[in-house]
């Protein structure tokens, strides 16, 4: 019988992932440890300034995590820095009410993710392609519910959707809410081995209804947000039939649900 280590030790994207995973220990093991010693420091009578220990410190500290994580080829942590920025500076200079500038903020925050999220052109078009098919005669499901595709897009502005898939062979999808939120169900779907879901989820939830003798792993990157596997426990005993669901991007300000039925 084989084990998970010996299915995985070749696959050069389990590398990437370990890879990614052990250089957000290492930020995360540093980060604890200096604040361990500014909080000695502060107990032994030092002068440490009080803007270290706010939440804003706290975001801009997560953003550079998030960063080095990912190499800096997502573009999350330079929004997660601008917010935690402002709002140091709001807390370091007197007068200065940053609250009441909340909503441009996290309008801001908003478009230059828009701006500089990263761009997959062959997305896009199949996204396009996905939208258009009843006019290009596209044989697919004419249920706007139900989805045959191999691969799900999702996204939602200020609006809320909701998908069964039916596929055999599904590879994954990308979800992509902003104030919005959906629900993907997947009970009827089947995959080879692994598919990969990408969230990019801001102020809102998701809710993904999977089977429950699916393994789910998360690499989502959580700010004020989490992630809850809610299924019922079941236990694997051949490897060969393990059906693995990949989650990773990021969720700020919302939440991801995994349930079976």
């Amino acid at each position: 019988m084989t084990t998970l280590e010996e299915q995985f030790q070749n696959d050069e994207r389990f590398k990437n992932w370990e890879q990614n995973q052990r250089r957000g220990r290492i930020c995360a093991g540093i980060v604890v440890i200096i604040a361990a010693a500014l909080f000695f420091l502060k107990e032994l009578g030092y002068l440490i300034p009080q803007w270290i220990f706010t939440w804003p410190t706290l975001l801009i500290v997560i953003g550079i995590i998030s960063g080095i994580k990912h190499q800096f080829k997502r573009s999350f942590w330079i929004v997660l820095i601008i917010i935690g920025g402002v709002f140091l500076t709001g807390d370091m200079v007197q007068g200065f009410d940053v609250y009441k500038f909340r909503i441009p903020i996290i309008l801001l925050a908003v478009g230059l993710l828009l701006i500089f999220k990263p761009k997959n052109r062959y997305k896009h078009y199949a996204k396009y392609k996905f939208k258009h098919r009843r006019h290009w005669n596209v044989g697919a499901d004419e249920s706007m519910n139900n989805s045959s595709d191999d691969f799900v897009l999702m996204d939602n502005v200020f609006a809320g959707s909701k998908k069964n898939v039916i596929s055999k062979d599904f590879k994954g999808g990308e979800i992509n809410n902003t104030f919005g939120g959906c629900e993907l169900n997947l009970m009827q779907a089947d995959v080879t081995n692994e598919a990969v879901i990408t969230v990019h989820q801001h102020f809102g939830g998701i809710k993904l209804v999977v089977p429950a003798n699916w393994v789910v792993k998360s690499d989502v990157v959580c700010v004020f947000a989490g992630v809850e596997d809610e299924r019922p426990k079941v236990n694997l005993t051949d490897v060969h039939q393990v059906k693995t669901l990949i989650l990773q991007g990021r969720v700020f300000m919302g939440g991801i649900e995994i349930v079976s039925y």
